[in-house]
């Protein structure tokens, strides 16, 4: 029998949010394709999501409802059938109720599966119960978004596809040839035309590789850079003072007091670069017609991320070029499409206000929170003791006996194997959702192309069930999909949507339009510079440590493909030979990387690549993939940036030493 085709979307957490085509045979997916009609897919889709069959029907995927049945850790299950399953959680979740009170319950499902309905009803139902709540996020991209806030509000004012009217696209902290592929197409559409491309981070990664001019800057130095090419702009009469006059507020008093203070000179010390590349940025940007700078969330981890963000969101506003076509400065587009959140999540549910749990600090909520402790635990795609910071704490709170926990997955994760009860959970294939995009302006819908596998459910359907079993009788929980769309999106979108028409939303902000109190661009919370290590201070362990993005292992998600498993090769550690000649390594030597936190064991490679001070690791994954110790994130600690309260991974020092077994 022929395969049919069959339209689906990519529900991983990346900004792409690809429209894909699914080839379907005998109930098999068998093929996957980027959807060539889609303007911003153009036919095509990352190496990992090409491999999305062996992900759907790999022989690791969790097909049945498993309870523990020794100690935890010890990987000794038996199958249950989901009547037991839900009644078991229904009834621990009562007990604990009426014990602790409705606040020792806590559950989230994250970006897994970034359907928003996935996502969002389970927010519904642990609203409804009273729970504590989670601070979603903060794990990724809240310092990003709250530095980008404190100069424009919660706006989106471009449209990524306008990278090919530019004339110079800078990718600064934005690895967008590993992260954000389907961008690169539109930025060589603008390379075609004359443009150049400028690639600002601590490495030269994949897209520096690319670029017709690199710049590498230490880890948490860009604000300094950012500050730098500030005052040549405002030294040389490069800035647009006419436009800061129509459309900005505080930056008169910014530009003399703090930007005058901070010399090319002063910021080459800070960024490793010379001043000479400084006063270049600063010519190439003002000499351009219509400057494009992305900005990646990454540029935000690390203890002053927030001011990093805010210092090179403003440069667009001091070029003027938010006048220009194809100008300004990107982050994301999740503001643009005006969606009813809360008709989904329900925050009216909560029948009074609860604590909230910071996600970057679930470590210390598990081990640490009284009056209530944390009794009982619902985890939805997502894998906690891999990807939060301080992981090892994460770990020592899912052990604790007295804590009841749920992982609901596609795969035996390190957070599913700490677990009380698993759940057989769906992939995108099998699941009907709606997605809204932070990397482009597409909203998208997809209805299930295969049948679920073996006894997986979607995140809604449990959380359906659950509900129906707790007596929660709110509309919400038995709506379906297209019914929340409606909710959420408005019925013109949503019947759009339905009736398989492509759906565009439109940019937010811009000149006169900005979300801030006064309607402009605002310099009042504009930063003076603040190293992420305070002067004088010594860090605690000789190297810093740098996570980067891999192209075959970005998280744990992808780890049931043996095919991107065996691509992505061991896991490893890069550093520069004169670190590893001082401490008498070798490449190929087995390494530990260790703090006072935890350990780590891995391969060590060595490149030139890499400056001194630093060590690199790509990806993120389970601590099975480790020599000894891991996973990474046990090395990471749980202290917060300086706006937004997000993650400091890049703020974690560790010492490298030859494995001993």
């Amino acid at each position: 029998m022929p395969a049919t085709r069959l339209h689906t979307v990519c529900p991983h957490d990346c900004p792409d949010t690809c429209a894909m085509l699914a080839m379907v045979q005998d109930g098999r997916l068998v093929r996957v394709a980027g959807d060539p009609e889609d303007p911003f897919t153009r036919g095509f889709l990352c190496a990992k999501v090409n491999r999305y069959p062996e992900r759907v029907h790999s022989p690791e995927r969790l097909l049945q409802p498993l309870r523990r049945k020794g100690p935890k850790g010890s990987g000794a299950w038996e199958p249950v059938s989901w009547d037991e399953a839900l009644d078991e959680i229904v009834t621990r979740w009562r007990a604990i109720q009426a014990e602790w009170g409705s606040e020792a319950l806590v559950g989230y499902a994250y970006s897994g599966h970034m359907g928003q309905v996935s996502r969002g009803l389970p927010r519904a139902l642990f609203h409804a119960l009273g729970a504590s709540q989670v601070q979603l996020s903060t794990v990724c991209d809240t310092a990003a978004e709250a530095g980008w806030a404190a100069a424009y509000g919660d706006v989106s004012p471009l449209d990524p596809e306008d990278a090919a009217r530019s004339d110079l696209v800078v990718a600064w902290g934005a690895d967008v040839a590993t992260t954000n592929v389907h961008l690169l197409p539109f930025i060589d559409d603008a390379r075609r035309q004359g443009a150049r491309l400028v690639a600002i981070a601590p490495i030269p990664n994949r897209t520096a590789r690319r670029a017709d001019w690199f710049l590498p800057v230490r880890v948490g130095t860009d604000a300094a850079l950012a500050l730098g090419v500030a005052h040549v702009l405002f030294r040389d009469g490069l800035a647009d003072l006419d436009y800061l006059r129509r459309d900005a507020t505080g930056w008169e008093a910014w530009a003399e007091q703090v930007a005058a203070r901070y010399t090319p000179e002063w910021a080459a010390a800070e960024t490793g670069l010379t001043a000479g590349q400084v006063e270049r940025l600063a010519r190439e940007l003002a000499a351009a017609r219509a400057p494009f700078i992305r900005i990646g969330p990454a540029l935000a981890r690390h203890r002053t991320g927030g001011r990093a963000v805010l210092a090179v969101a403003l440069l667009a506003a001091l070029l003027g070029a938010w006048e220009r076509p194809g100008a300004g400065a990107f982050l994301e587009t999740a503001h643009a499409f005006g969606l009813d959140y809360d008709a989904l999540r329900r925050p009216d549910l909560l029948p009074r206000p609860t604590r909230v749990i910071n996600h970057a600090r679930l470590g210390a909520a598990l081990t640490e929170l009284q009056d209530p402790p944390v009794m009982a635990l619902l985890v939805m795609a997502n894998n906690p003791a891999v990807t939060c910071p301080d992981a090892g704490r994460v770990r020592q709170g899912l052990l604790r006996e007295d804590i009841f926990a749920v992982v609901h997955d596609t795969f035996m994760t390190d957070t599913a194997a700490l677990a009380d009860l698993v759940l057989p959970a769906t992939t995108a294939m099998e699941t009907e959702d709606f997605f809204r995009s932070y990397g482009h302006l597409y909203l998208r819908h997809a209805r299930p192309v295969l049948s679920p596998q073996g006894e997986a459910r979607s995140n809604a359907w449990v959380i359906q069930e659950l509900a129906a079993r707790l007596g929660l009788t709110d509309p919400v929980f038995t709506r379906s999909v297209p019914d929340h769309l409606r909710a959420v999106a408005g019925e013109e979108t949503a019947e759009a949507l339905l009736r398989g028409r492509r759906v565009k939303a439109s940019p937010t902000g811009g000149p006169g339009r900005w979300g801030t109190p006064s309607g402009r661009v605002d310099f009042t919370r504009a930063p003076e510079y603040v190293p992420d290590l305070p002067p004088g201070q010594v860090p605690p362990y000789p190297l810093r440590l740098l996570s980067t993005p891999d192209t075959f292992q970005s998280h744990t998600g992808f780890e049931g493909v043996e095919t991107l498993r065996r691509r992505a090769g061991a896991s490893r550690v890069v550093v520069n030979p004169q670190e590893a000649a001082g401490r008498g390594l070798k490449p190929g030597d087995e390494v530990e990387l260790y703090n006072d936190r935890g350990h780590a064991g891995l391969h060590l490679e060595v490149s030139d690549d890499v400056p001194p001070g630093l060590a690199v690791v790509a990806g993120q994954r389970s601590a099975r993939f480790f020599l000894s110790g891991g996973p990474l994130n046990v090395l990471t600690s749980s202290e917060l940036t300086d706006m937004g309260e997000g993650a400091t991974y890049q703020s974690t020092w560790v010492e490298v030493r030859r494995k001993v077994w």
